[in-house]
């Protein structure tokens, strides 16, 4: 049985569920928002938070390279649960709040 979108993008939202957050469906897969500032997309089994320099994440997440046009981290289903992923979503949101 294999999990659908909409199931992981539930997921996803479920360990994020103490933040502020939501999705809406676009480009075949989902924005994710934080305190309402578009942080990220969920897509397949993966979430690409916007690179805004977070310094704590770990060694394992696949950072942009200088010359990439989309500044995303990847951060593969594996780190759902990992305990820095909701503080990343919220600072995420409070560094883009800061830079509008």
């Amino acid at each position: 049985m294999s999990i659908t979108e909409d199931a992981l993008a539930a997921e996803w939202l479920n360990r994020l569920k103490e933040l502020n957050v939501h999705v809406k469906k676009m480009f075949g897969c989902y924005c994710l928002y934080c305190d309402g500032q578009p942080v990220g997309w969920i897509h397949d089994a993966v979430l690409s938070l916007r690179e805004v320099g977070l310094d704590y994440l770990p060694e394992g997440i696949k950072r942009p390279a200088p010359e990439d046009k989309i500044k995303e981290l990847v951060i593969p289903f594996d780190y759902i649960n990992a305990e820095w992923l909701p503080k990343a979503v919220q600072d995420t949101a409070d560094i883009r709040k800061r830079s509008r």
